[in-house]
């Protein structure tokens, strides 16, 4: 007999890894331009540096401020609104032409990172009990 839930399809299992992993990586691809940013915003390493701490701290703050409303909130909307506003995290970062703005740009995409840590309670509710 079918269940009346969709269930995690091996796509569905495969889409919200590529999820995740992208989510989280979004903290770290702007480490291996450290030093090409330091150049173009006349910074010394160490401040460009700031940057990586910039996304970590908002990685905190998210962990802290919004992986509870996963408890509270229909998970599906608040992945999806928490992956567009990470998303738009990372496009002002890509276009900002100060550094004030890059790491607000930073600092809301670390914050909104831990969509993943909202991805994997929602995976085991989709998954058949004998599988979780």
């Amino acid at each position: 007999m079918k269940s009346s839930t969709p269930g995690l399809s091996p796509a569905l299992v495969a889409l919200m890894s590529l999820a995740t992993g992208l989510a989280v990586a979004c903290n770290y691809y702007v480490q291996p331009l450290l030093a090409t940013i330091a150049q173009t915003f006349d910074l010394s390493f160490h401040q460009a540096g700031f940057i990586v701490t910039t996304a970590q701290l908002g990685y905190a703050a998210g962990l802290l401020l919004l992986v509870p409303l996963g408890d509270l909130l229909e998970r599906r909307a608040l992945i999806v609104s928490m992956s567009l506003l990470a998303a738009g995290g990372m496009v002002l970062t890509a276009l900002s032409p100060t550094l004030p703005l890059m790491l607000l740009g930073t600092a809301l995409t670390g914050l909104f990172s831990v969509v993943a840590q909202i991805l994997v309670p929602l995976a085991a509710t989709l998954a058949a009990p004998e599988k979780r």
